[in-house]
């Protein structure tokens, strides 16, 4: 706002505040959820349009155009100015997307006012301040496992809309300035209107932002899809400016360095997606329990996934060397394995018999590490997390611990895990009543697995997951062993030491270990 009335121009200054009112439209929407005032910013675009700049002509083929009557001149500008704050909102869904696609947008904004060939100050100083904001509170916008909110997403929406405006308001076409921004967002623009027509036409609607939901399906990690997604619509945008503006050598050399930086980004998703280990019915079985041989990324994604879907509680166990040793004993516990949505290798010892027996596994996922991977992913996508097992106050000072690690993380719920069966009722109420999508249970392996499954279809939609002692150690209760003791396969009595009562548990490691000895000799079978 202090930027708007300190440039002395009436349009930016015009501009500057109807993104300001815009912004508390925004604030309004996330305070109240539950109304739908989406029609307020077109509302504010037909104001802006009958007092400051707006849409008077079209470009059309052979330099010809088309004029408009003050009408539709007025509505067009309405809708333009309404259009941008509701897809910045959307594209926000995703972390981190939204500043990333802002910062390309005001760049190549930028260089068509410099190299269109007429004088734009009024779009070159928005087009450069949008920029300088956007690079000093980077560490706000281009996070990636932050959302910008709906108020500045409502903000930056009016911003770039009336950037575009000031262009043609200048005496650059439609066809110009304003079809950087279309094809900057065409992607997106696409996407977001197949979502709302799936969502007015369907009784099952597709989810937003198709390609990153493939990308995160595949196997690539967040941060990459969101700079693979803005790449694309970089490129657009630079072919945009080809065709558009004069083909000089300014345009030429900046759409040629626009194009080699985009690559260098795509590039490696490509690799990745080429190379991708995925399950493809080669799953590495260990005396009847299948493991999935997969990345953590990848486990994160299928997550994602799998919550999107909504198909009930999903089940995932990440099973060490004692898990498997007691799946081999108790064979309802291998059958809940057996059908989990997923099934990790945890433990250095596993995945040395794993490696042994010819069968080597890609990646460790501990419980512990996996928790705290998707803590961090729910932090930014606001998935509710409760967490379930644990002495009494153990699951609560984790909590606080995983909150502050995570702002912005939501609990939905603690509970220790020395419950009676009377009180199961109202564990399993207000999970569903809180509105959980991520279950983490620490009652030790198998009774974890066992009570997920038992409850199953009574837990509603989300992800539920065994993850052992973890919140004894996210408490601080115990600590963790060092890096080297877990390389070396020590883990297991760095834990002994500070819990002797488990040396009972233990011995079944030894037990393992000659049951591994006698699989590679062919006298028990795999």
């Amino acid at each position: 706002m202090v930027s708007g009335i300190w440039s002395g121009d009436p349009e930016i200054t015009l501009i500057t505040g109807t993104a300001v009112i815009a912004a508390v439209v925004g604030m309004y929407q996330h305070v109240y959820p539950q109304k739908k005032i989406r029609w307020i910013y077109f509302l504010l675009g037909v104001l802006f349009a009958v007092s400051g700049p707006k849409i008077t002509f079209l470009g059309l083929p052979q330099g010809e155009y088309l004029y408009l009557n003050d009408f539709i001149s007025v509505a067009l500008t309405g809708a333009w100015l309404a259009v941008f704050p509701i897809l910045i909102q959307e594209l926000d869904n995703i972390p981190g997307m939204a500043g990333h696609l802002l910062a390309v947008t005001f760049s190549i904004l930028l260089a068509a006012t410099v190299m269109s060939g007429q004088y734009l100050p009024d779009a070159f100083y928005t087009s450069l301040t949008g920029l300088l904001l956007l690079g000093v509170f980077w560490s706000r916008h281009g996070h990636m496992y932050r959302r910008l909110g709906e108020s500045l997403s409502a903000f930056w929406g009016v911003l770039v809309a009336g950037t575009s405006l000031l262009g043609v308001s200048k005496g650059i076409t439609f066809s110009t300035m304003m079809a950087l921004p279309l094809g900057l967002f065409a992607i997106p623009l696409m996407e977001t209107s197949l979502h709302f027509a799936s969502m007015a036409l369907s009784a099952n609607p597709k989810g937003a932002m198709v390609i990153y939901r493939s990308l995160i399906g595949k196997g690539i990690d967040h941060p990459s899809a969101v700079k693979f997604i803005t790449s694309i619509c970089a490129l657009v945008g630079a072919v945009i400016a080809m065709f558009q503006l004069t083909a000089g050598q300014q345009t030429v050399f900046f759409v040629s360095v626009l194009v080699f930086f985009a690559g260098l980004t795509m590039i490696p998703v490509f690799s990745r997606l080429m190379s991708l280990k995925t399950p493809s019915g080669e799953r590495p079985e260990l005396w009847g329990v299948a493991l999935d041989n997969v990345s953590m990324n990848y486990a994160v994604a299928k997550v994602h996934s799998l919550l999107i879907q909504n198909t009930g509680c999903s089940l995932i166990t990440t099973v060490n060397s004692l898990a498997v040793q007691t799946a081999v004993k108790d064979q309802e516990y291998k059958e809940i394995v057996s059908h989990s949505a997923l099934t990790l290798a945890d433990g250095t010892g596993l995945i040395w018999a794993l490696r042994f027996l010819g069968k080597p596994i890609q990646e460790r996922i501990t419980g512990i590490d996996f928790l705290l991977q998707l803590c961090r992913t729910a932090s930014a996508e606001e998935w509710p997390v409760y967490l379930l097992g644990g002495k009494p106050d153990i699951a609560d000072q984790a909590a606080k611990k995983l909150q502050a690690l995570y702002p912005g993380l939501k609990v939905a719920g603690v509970q220790h895990g020395y419950f009676s069966a009377a009180e199961e009722k109202r564990i399993i109420e207000e999970i569903r009543q809180n509105g959980t999508r991520l279950l983490f249970v620490g009652m030790g392996i198998p009774r974890q697995e066992k009570w997920i499954h038992a409850h199953r279809q009574e837990l509603g939609d989300l992800i539920a997951i065994g993850v052992g002692g973890s919140f004894d150690v996210i408490s601080g209760n115990l600590s963790r062993a060092p890096l080297f003791i877990q390389k070396a396969g020590l883990e297991w009595l760095y834990r002994l030491i500070q819990e002797p009562w488990r040396w009972k548990r233990d011995l079944d490691l030894f037990a393992f270990a000659v049951r591994v000895l006698l699989t590679k000799l062919g006298i028990v079978r795999r």
